[in-house]
């Protein structure tokens, strides 16, 4: 066996390592397990990270509440019904849209639409790419939901990606899309890569 020709002082010196690592981890402040209603015997206390955390790090969002796990799929599926009842092929029927969008997002709408047009013109492609040029062909779209109010949308296309992230109120029994911040993450990307 390989570890019959390790030198005992190797073998003592790998354990010895190995239990600090293991002590040092329990009393370690940030593996602190939480105590109180909710929790769960192996949840961590992330809070003792303080400032560190920033919000560009790539966290999961974990409801702890199942009030909040619910409003999170509730608006997730807002979302995935407004795209799959809406899409790209219909971006000048603005009826549908409207009915599901607040008088802000409306307003954002019309005065982002840069092109002459008789009549009410939205820039509703605002949802699936940022316009100025053939995008390809779709290949797939990505929701999720980050919280109870906002549900990132991520359009997959042949030559071209464009995220999306939406801002959705409750307005009475339903929801409303009130914002959108566009994200580009990559143009002309290699599909391979990919």
């Amino acid at each position: 066996m390989a570890y019959m020709n390790m030198k005992k002082s190797t073998i003592i010196t790998a354990l010895t390592a190995m239990m600090l690592v293991a002590v040092g981890l329990t009393g370690c402040k940030y593996f602190k397990p939480l105590d109180g209603p909710g929790m769960e015997r192996d949840s961590t206390d992330l809070s003792a990270l303080g400032d560190s955390v920033s919000i560009g790090d790539s966290l999961n969002v974990v409801a702890d509440d199942a009030a909040q796990k619910l409003e999170m799929e509730a608006v997730q599926a807002f979302v995935e019904q407004f795209y799959n009842e809406w899409g790209m092929e219909n971006l000048l029927d603005y009826d549908y849209p409207k009915q599901h969008i607040t008088p802000r997002l409306l307003k954002f709408l019309a005065d982002s639409y840069e092109f002459e047009c008789e009549g009410e013109c939205l820039a509703t492609w605002k949802f699936f790419y940022e316009g100025g040029g053939d995008v390809g062909e779709f290949k797939s779209r990505q929701i999720t939901a980050r919280d109870g109010n906002h549900v990132l949308v991520e359009n997959k296309y042949v030559n071209y990606e464009y995220d999306v992230l939406l801002t959705v109120i409750k307005d009475g029994d339903t929801f409303k899309i009130d914002s959108l911040q566009q994200e580009v993450r990559a143009l002309n990307f290699n599909e391979d890569e990919y």
